[in-house]
Parts: structure tokens; C-alpha cells; sequence
């Protein structure tokens, strides 16, 4: 038999090993993520919260509105806010989280965009994404939280 005859099967079960990768590495994911870990998006290494602190952020968007590209929209578009209390209704926020890698000691954040409906956030998408771009305004919630003051 030609090669060509059995290509349908061997592109089919390509495909299945492919989709089987993606749900193991989606199932450890969401394991890793229930502990308090995550995976370093640099080394691939297992990180732990660099902070038990959650830190929450209003979006100037509503419930309807989509963005492109949330590493560059969420950093320069986040204004922190001290409870869920100030979320205004129909607009969403976001909590973010910080990691920290054991191995090659970079940090991360994970951010998680909600919009809050009858007091139960619903979760419209969550990014693992560098801590660099996040850190003043990290530091911004936290100047808050301490004197009560907004600093921008």
C-alpha cells in the first residue's frame, strides 16, 4: 500500500495526541492553579503566590466590551479600588495575583477579568502575564490600602 493511503489515519491521530497534550497540560494547569501555583511562563517551572494578598482593579469597560491584546490593554487601562463595594454596576475588574518562580526568580501576575452579577463574579477571561508591567500599580493599590490616598 502507498503512503498516501493511510494519511487520513496518520493526520487524524496526530490530532489526537495533539488535543491529549493540550487537555493534560490544561488539567495540571488547573490543578497547579487550585494550590496556589501556576506555571513560570519563562522557565516552565512550577511557581508559588509571591503574596497572599489579591489585588482588585476596576476596568473603564462594561459588561459587553471585548479588548485586543491584554498584556498592553490591562496595565495602562486598571485603577485600583479597595473592595468589591466600588465596582460600579455593569462594569467590570479585574484580581490579580502575584507569582514568583523558585528556579530563575522572575515574578508574573495572573489576572483575572470579572464582571460582578448579583454578587457572583462572572469570570470573562484570566491571563498569565509579566509582573514588570503591573508593578506600579501594584505598589499604587498598596500605597492606597495604607494611607487611604490614591497615588497615580
Amino acid at each position: 500500500m502507498d503512503f498516501a493511503y493511510y494519511l487520513p489515519e496518520i493526520i487524524f491521530g496526530i490530532i489526537i495526541i495533539a488535543a491529549l497534550i493540550w487537555g493534560v497540560c490544561f488539567i495540571r494547569e488547573m490543578f497547579l492553579y487550585s494550590k496556589g501555583k501556576t506555571t513560570c511562563v519563562y522557565c516552565k517551572h512550577t511557581t508559588a503566590k509571591d503574596s497572599p494578598q489579591k489585588y482588585l482593579f476596576l476596568l473603564p469597560i462594561s459588561f459587553g466590551t471585548t479588548y485586543e491584546d491584554a498584556e498592553h490593554y490591562l496595565p495602562s487601562h486598571l485603577r485600583p479600588i479597595m473592595g468589591t463595594n466600588q465596582i460600579p454596576t455593569g462594569r467590570r475588574a479585574c484580581w490579580v495575583e502575584r507569582y514568583a518562580c523558585s528556579r530563575c526568580g522572575r515574578e508574573q501576575v495572573t489576572v483575572t477579568d470579572f464582571l460582578l452579577v448579583r454578587g457572583t463574579e462572572d469570570v470573562k477571561g484570566t491571563y498569565l502575564l509579566p509582573y514588570e508591567p503591573f508593578q506600579k500599580l501594584i505598589e499604587s493599590w498598596e500605597s492606597i490600602a495604607v494611607t487611604g490616598t490614591h497615588v497615580y
